[in-house]
């Protein structure tokens, strides 16, 4: 079963490198970091002087916020069309008349979205290191006024640290929505739209709620814990909410998702008609 699903795994890459979308996307996800970085530093944040040159993790925080949003529009559009993409295309009887199974189908495309999404996440990552490091400086966080560390060094990266792990499983949470709207239409196009529709929605219904509801949702843990780099990293006195942090919400709610997503997905695509 092992290589059987690994061989469907390097098919969907193949087709994954065929698509001209992916580099589009890989080009706009190498400057929404960097756009990221200049607006908000020009706008927003706490501002450089001559005793206070601009950190590059409180940039670092500005542009992997918003690059680390637009990868996940572009996971889930992927995502999104894994399934109905292939009856899109009419190629989902071929690749049953094949020696593998419905269950070999959909493992590989469940990795293969996943795998999709880690690359994206190290790739936006490694973008927004790259800015952060090139304009700003490492170091402690300086209080200009009495010229006394706010911030030590170790303090800081060790907060960046947690706060990147803190933020990857949620964000790939939103590509196995992807993967369940795949498996409810044959039209790649409408999976997209559905897709794209529904975390929107999600993402905008949570932020009209109280913040311990809100908590509830894998797509508030991301901003989170950003925003909370972006001002630790600005010198300001933040710390994770103990309920978050002792109780693991930041896992607990993404894989909570996770088993609420995959089963149905998996049903629907064992069910389907596929040769009627």
């Amino acid at each position: 079963m092992i290589a059987r699903v690994g061989r469907l795994v390097r098919a969907e890459f193949l087709k994954l490198l065929s698509n001209p979308f992916l580099y589009i996307a890989l080009g706009v996800l190498a400057l929404a970091p960097l756009a990221s970085i200049l607006l908000q530093t020009f706008l927003f944040g706490r501002k450089e002087t001559v005793w206070r040159s601009y950190h590059a993790i409180q940039l670092f925080s500005y542009g992997f916020r918003w690059g680390l949003h637009a990868a996940t529009l572009v996971q889930l559009v992927f995502s999104s069309m894994m399934f109905a993409g292939e009856f899109d295309r009419g190629t989902i009887r071929n690749l049953l008349t094949r020696p593998v199974t419905r269950t070999d189908v959909f493992l590989a495309k469940v990795a293969s979205a996943a795998a999709l999404g880690t690359f994206l996440f190290v790739f936006v990552l490694y973008a927004s290191l790259v800015y952060a490091l090139g304009i700003g400086e490492l170091g402690p966080v300086w209080d200009s006024d009495h010229y006394l560390i706010q911030r030590e060094y170790r303090a800081i990266t060790a907060f960046a640290r947690k706060a990147v792990l803190m933020s990857f499983l949620p964000y790939l949470t939103a590509g196995f929505l992807g993967i369940l709207v795949s498996n409810w239409t044959e039209s790649s196009g409408y999976a997209v739209a559905i897709a794209l529709v529904l975390y929107l929605l999600g993402d905008m219904v949570a932020g009209w709620l109280p913040p311990a509801a809100q908590q509830n949702f894998f797509s508030f843990y991301g901003p989170y814990v950003l925003d909370k780099l972006r001002s630790y990293a600005e010198g300001g006195a933040e710390f994770w909410d103990k309920r978050i942090d002792e109780g693991l919400l930041y896992l607990r709610v993404p894989l909570l998702t996770l088993a609420a997503f995959l089963p149905p997905a998996y049903l629907l695509f064992r069910t389907r008609n596929i040769h009627g």
